[in-house]
């Protein structure tokens, strides 16, 4: 018996804490409908999920709730075919006054300012030039762009097309604003994840790309013209790198500074050992800000260590060096045969040069 009566009082607490759930409703007229089935849906980044539902009357009206959304979010009220977007942002009370041919392009949405600016965009799509549609988008993502209105201008098609092409740098900049809008306000949310992530891989993917094309055009005009530096080693002696033409050359830039130096200098004194006397050398520019501190850490090194100082900005341009370390290689004739941030594949491409 007292397992039944704790059985019963668990349900009871249960019950309670259900009602008392943060809830939103959307409630309203949608004439023309009446017995048909009105849902609320939930319509989450992958999926849709039903959370109320309700047949309308003989005046259409309707009164529907659901669980308020940890994150703001899209719902969509939606009888048989046709749909009207929603976009809650906490604990709300929405109204809709439509009727069922115009419920696709409602415009008389209270209680939800979200809401009827994507309706807005939604009208605009409909009667307006894509120039016009893409202005208005634009509008709104500037205005607020950590809203739903804005995330919803992001993706809007107007005839089957998106109107923004991420892949375009000018486009690129609204779904940079929204992307890093969200991420400050709410990074955990899986849509911000999303997009977040969609936008650092294509900037990272483009700084790839121009990486590599400027490899590219060092190795080929490296064979007319030697991209030389000449910069002052720890004993205050000029050197030049085309010095070294006839081996094998490692050109590095680094820091004694960085967090991975010592394993760094590991890994260019065993490359040191390995092929010095095979005709391998090694070039290092220092773009330390202490130079006494990268005196007393090349002391000891076997190879030629310089220091940009001043000239690092001239130097770095030179070699279109965006981040430290980069390696390169040089053939014996002073060719730009790679960048590398990889010993193995370095090590690798040193044995076919000697």
């Amino acid at each position: 018996m007292k397992m039944k009566h704790i059985i019963s009082s668990l349900l009871v607490i249960t019950l309670v804490a259900c009602q008392h759930s943060p809830q939103f409703s959307v409630s309203g007229t949608i004439a023309g409908a009446e017995g048909k089935t009105l849902y609320l849906e939930h319509t989450a980044l992958t999926f849709t999920t039903p959370m109320d539902s309700c047949v309308l009357d003989e005046k259409g009206e309707f009164s529907l709730s659901a669980p308020a959304p940890q994150y703001p979010d899209f719902y969509r009220l939606r009888v048989a075919t046709r749909s009207l977007p929603l976009a809650v942002d906490s604990i709300e009370e929405i109204v809709v006054s439509t009727s069922l041919d115009s419920l696709p392009y409602t415009m008389s949405i209270l209680g939800s300012d979200n809401s009827l600016a994507i309706a807005q965009l939604r009208a605009t799509a409909r009667t307006s030039t894509r120039e016009q549609l893409r202005q208005q988008a634009q509008l709104t993502i500037v205005q607020n762009p950590r809203s739903l209105a804005a995330y919803y201008a992001l993706f809007m098609k107007q005839g089957g097309e998106y109107i923004w092409n991420i892949l375009d740098p000018a486009d690129r900049r609204m779904y940079q604003a929204v992307a890093t809008s969200f991420n400050a306000w709410m990074p955990k949310y899986e849509r911000t994840k999303a997009l977040y992530t969609q936008v650092t891989d294509i900037l990272q993917a483009e700084r790839n790309a121009t990486q590599q094309a400027a490899v590219r055009q060092l190795i080929d005009n490296a064979e007319s013209a030697f991209l030389d530096i000449t910069l002052q080693d720890d004993n205050n002696i000029t050197q030049s790198l085309s010095n070294l033409r006839g081996k094998v050359i490692v050109l590095d830039f680094s820091a004694i500074e960085m967090e991975q130096s010592k394993g760094y200098i590991f890994e260019l004194r065993e490359l040191y050992n390995r092929y010095q006397s095979r005709g391998m050398a090694i070039y290092s520019v220092s773009l330390d800000r202490n130079k006494l501190l990268w005196e007393d850490g090349v002391a000891n090194l076997p190879w030629t260590n310089v220091y940009a100082g001043e000239q690092a900005i001239e130097v770095l341009t030179r070699y279109n060096v965006q981040s430290l370390p980069t390696l390169f290689l040089l053939d014996r004739k002073g060719n730009v045969q790679g960048r590398y941030t990889n010993f193995e594949q370095l090590d690798a491409d040193i044995r076919k040069y000697l």
